[in-house]
């Protein structure tokens, strides 16, 4: 269904919603593009369009920046004190020119982490430890007892939910 209107020097169309943003029971406008007469969708009150291959070819490509590695560890400006391979000290992440080559270089010590299969069996022991404290509970008797046996419930359910540090692992499973 073409037709050409008078104001407008570029072809327009009416045609059937055929995207999936697009009800397949209207008819949506699409308009030729200025540049390369491709049919583009557009509003009912456009006179003129450049489809989005067109203001691609207009634009130049986006800089992509990476970042340089500065040789720091990740956090060395929250230090109280820094000291790098070549001598320069950082005090809260502010160089101290004068201090230069008095102090010896900062040793960072790496954390050991979790792998993803030591997590999931902490998890799994976390949750077997709470069922049976759950079912210890259900036969205490004194507010005394519960407390301590809901502190642990507690503490194991942090471990299940993976909000767990190496140190609370160790105190549960030791």
């Amino acid at each position: 269904m073409k037709k050409l209107i008078n104001q407008n020097k570029y072809a327009v169309e009416y045609r059937k919603g055929s995207t999936w943003n697009q009800n397949p029971e209207y008819l949506y406008k699409y308009m030729e593009c200025k540049r390369c007469g491709a049919f583009s969708p557009v509003g009912e009150g456009a006179t003129a369009v450049v489809c989005h291959e067109c203001v691609m070819e207009m634009c130049d490509p986006p800089e992509i920046k990476s970042k340089r590695n500065t040789g720091r560890p990740s956090g060395w400006h929250f230090m109280k004190e820094y000291v790098d391979k070549d001598g320069n000290v950082y005090y809260r992440g502010k160089e101290q020119p004068k201090l230069k080559g008095t102090l010896k270089p900062t040793v960072i010590e790496k954390k050991n982490r979790l792998s993803k299969k030591e997590k999931q069996e902490y998890k799994t022991k976390a949750a077997v430890q709470v069922a049976k404290l759950k079912k210890e509970l259900k036969g205490l008797r004194w507010k005394k007892d519960k407390k301590v046996v809901n502190q642990k419930i507690k503490n194991y359910s942090k471990v299940m939910n993976g909000k767990f540090t190496e140190a609370l692992v160790s105190k549960l499973f030791s």
